[in-house]
């Protein structure tokens, strides 16, 4: 009977121990469970910092520009940043017609770029930008700028400096009829858009007078511009295409 007794306060004071030990080891692993998480981040994060952004893309923007809109922060881990937002700071560059921010392990960020190009040139009364494809202004021209580049006139400075979305529509439009007179007729290439209801382009000494929707009104002139090529010699004519079916052919001067 003693036996039992004692048998049963070793079984007992056994189990005590047992679930002692387990609980201290519990707490010892919450405890550094804890430090853990607190400790893991800050230290991957140093593992992972962004010591290299490798931009690609650039061609007008300075790369010092590309990073100042990027604003990394001292503490910069791939981890920490967010894709989205350095794409968006970069995109806001009027420059800029998208990015794209991505990450290469272990410290590398990457930027590539798409610029937009200047496709015409906007003369105004206060000098003359550049323009891209969407009517967007990209920046100043200098005064004598290379190529043959098309130029568009008699829109309002302020709106489209303000990104008016129905002027660069109409710049656009502008655009799209000057490439049409390059293809055409003759590089050096001008277009009037002041008045809306039509426009007024000049290239190779003639003027052409086309509504907005100009396209089926080139089919008829095509028609009768081999007759017309003599008489183009001899002077600066108008060629009005502003009416259904009708070429309309002015001298001027």
């Amino acid at each position: 009977m003693r036996r039992e007794n004692r048998s049963r306060r070793q079984a007992s004071s056994r189990r005590r121990w047992t679930r002692m030990i387990r609980g201290g080891l519990l707490g010892i692993l919450v405890i550094l469970g804890m430090l853990g998480y607190q400790w893991l981040p800050s230290a991957v994060a140093g593992l992972l910092s962004i010591q290299r952004v490798s931009i690609s893309g650039t061609e007008r923007l300075d790369r010092r520009v590309v990073l100042s809109l990027l604003d990394l922060p001292d503490d910069r881990s791939l981890l920490s940043v967010d894709l989205s937002s350095l794409e968006q700071k970069v995109e806001a560059h009027p420059a800029v017609a998208s990015a794209s921010v991505g990450r290469v392990l272990p410290h590398t960020l990457t930027v590539i770029v798409v610029e937009r190009k200047p496709a015409a040139l906007f003369q105004h009364a206060g000098g003359t930008l550049f323009l891209d494809k969407e009517g967007v202004v990209l920046s100043l021209a200098p005064d004598r700028p290379a190529g043959t580049l098309p130029e568009l006139m008699g829109l309002s400075a302020v709106k489209i400096l303000g990104g008016d979305l129905k002027i660069q529509a109409q710049a656009r439009e502008g655009l799209r009829f000057a490439k049409h007179l390059q293809r055409h007729v003759g590089p050096a290439v001008s277009v009037d858009l002041s008045d809306a209801r039509f426009m007024v382009g000049q290239t190779d000494g003639l003027v052409f007078r086309v509504k907005n929707e100009f396209k089926d009104m080139w089919q008829p002139y095509l028609e009768v511009e081999p007759s017309l090529r003599e008489r183009f010699r001899q002077g600066t004519y108008e060629i009005d295409l502003r009416f259904a079916g009708k070429v309309i052919v002015r001298k001027k001067g």
